[in-house]
């Protein structure tokens, strides 16, 4: 009797550290599992087409601009060159023809546009926002500013061509030809926690607001050790007034996880009541380990009630391994993803629940900081299951050159019989 009792509670013991045990999202436990063999299927990356249109930041002429030109002519000689996705059985819908077909390869000189938002439509008028920096080119980490934004405003050197960043607004009535409304949200004074920089925003439309969240980072500036963090601020009207968070609205973990010095790339989700804020996480590059196991960047998620937060970060992060720049979009009532560095680089990804991505496609590229424009405008996707995107913004930039700028891409989708 006393062994069969003693069995018992050792069963339970088991049972109990079972549950307690370390869970682990789809896509991390395919990462433990060494269970990637994405790109020994995916060896060929066919061209795409161009086709040609004004982005935000070229002050060119396209039609003398000899890069431009050299792309025209591969377009005029190949002209049924496809942009082509292989996908899986059972996710024929999600097979795309992406046609980054609205590229200007082209920039202001020593000035960059990048990280622009998911574009919402507001009445007639479509509207955007973006980082943009200036001053001289790009000096490095040694012979760059460190004083913050508002101390030498207009007379910095920037570290990276993406230093001493502000938020700007951009406005289009067509989705093509944006027009610049000047500066949104610009850094704090010296102190705050965004003295340096502000920038890589996404946009939410909730309860008639419109909300910002993005990257700050504060001076003196050291690129890889951060920490940087994301905020938000808020506005009746998307011409502003913005008011900013008193605090980040999310920071970086504690050290040994994924996300311990860094958290970027906000990206919202309208799910189930919640609020999905998607980010890059960033660890500590001299010991990078998650769960034991080395690791690099990852996407991970935190979830509020409220847009104001607070937000919590899912037990199961990092949802994504890999990745760069967060690119997340609805879909039915789910989540995907196209993920273009890391282990499953040139993948879309999709989790039914947002949390536990399985692969769904082979792509043959990403757009750089890709966002869409999102037909159910933010509405919750569990009751208002999201039609795939037709069209996005994204940056690119000159070759040779570190400066960006933003153009628009179209994706069309093949007829599936």
């Amino acid at each position: 009797m006393n062994f069969r009792i003693l069995s018992i509670a050792l069963a339970l013991i088991c049972l109990t550290q079972s549950t307690h045990a370390q869970t682990y999202s789809e896509a991390f436990q395919r990462y433990k599992d060494s269970d990637l063999h994405f790109e020994k299927d995916n060896p060929l990356f066919p061209t795409f087409n161009y086709k040609l249109v004004t982005g935000l930041g070229y002050d060119g002429d396209p039609k003398t601009d000899p890069l431009i030109q050299s792309k025209v002519k591969i377009y005029r000689d190949n002209p049924r060159a496809r942009y082509l996705v292989r996908l899986a059985g059972n996710q024929q819908e999600l097979q795309a023809a992406y046609h980054l077909r609205h590229a200007i390869d082209g920039f202001v000189e020593n000035t960059t546009f990048r990280d622009v938002t998911s574009p919402i439509k507001i009445g007639d008028t479509y509207h955007a926002w973006y980082s943009k920096s200036w001053g001289e080119p790009a000096v490095g980490q040694e012979r760059g500013s460190q004083e913050a934004w508002q101390e030498i405003k207009g007379q910095w050197k920037r570290i990276y061509s993406w230093d001493f960043v502000s938020i700007w607004h951009a406005t289009s009535k067509d989705g093509y030809h944006w027009q610049e409304q000047g500066v949104a949200i610009e850094p704090g004074p010296k102190g705050s926690y965004d003295d340096r920089c502000v920038f890589t925003p996404d946009v939410l439309v909730s309860g008639g607001k419109y909300y910002l969240y993005y990257q700050v980072a504060t001076s003196p500036h050291v690129y890889r050790d951060g920490p940087h963090k994301i905020a938000m601020a808020w506005a009746d009207s998307p011409d502003g007034p913005w008011t900013k968070s008193d605090a980040p609205v999310l920071v970086p973990s504690e050290p040994g996880h994924f996300d311990s010095r860094k958290v970027h790339d906000p990206c919202l989700i309208v799910k189930g009541g919640k609020y999905y804020l998607y980010y890059k996480g960033d660890g500590d590059h001299s010991n990078r380990y998650q769960f034991g196991e080395r690791f690099h960047i990852g996407w991970g998620v935190a979830i509020a009630d409220r847009p104001e937060g607070p937000f919590v970060k899912s037990k199961l992060n990092p949802v994504v391994c890999g990745g760069h720049e967060v690119v997340i979009f609805p879909y039915k009532s789910g989540v995907a993803g196209l993920v273009r560095q890391g282990p499953e680089l040139f993948s879309m990804q999709y989790a039914e629940d947002g949390l536990n991505f399985k692969l769904a496609t082979h792509v043959t590229d990403v757009p750089f900081a890709g966002t869409f424009f999102r037909q159910g405008h933010f509405k919750d996707i569990d009751k208002h299951p999201a039609e795939l995107p037709r069209w996005g913004l994204c940056h690119g930039s000159r070759l040779g050159s570190g400066e960006a700028f933003i153009m628009r891409y179209d994706i069309t989708f093949p007829v599936v019989k």
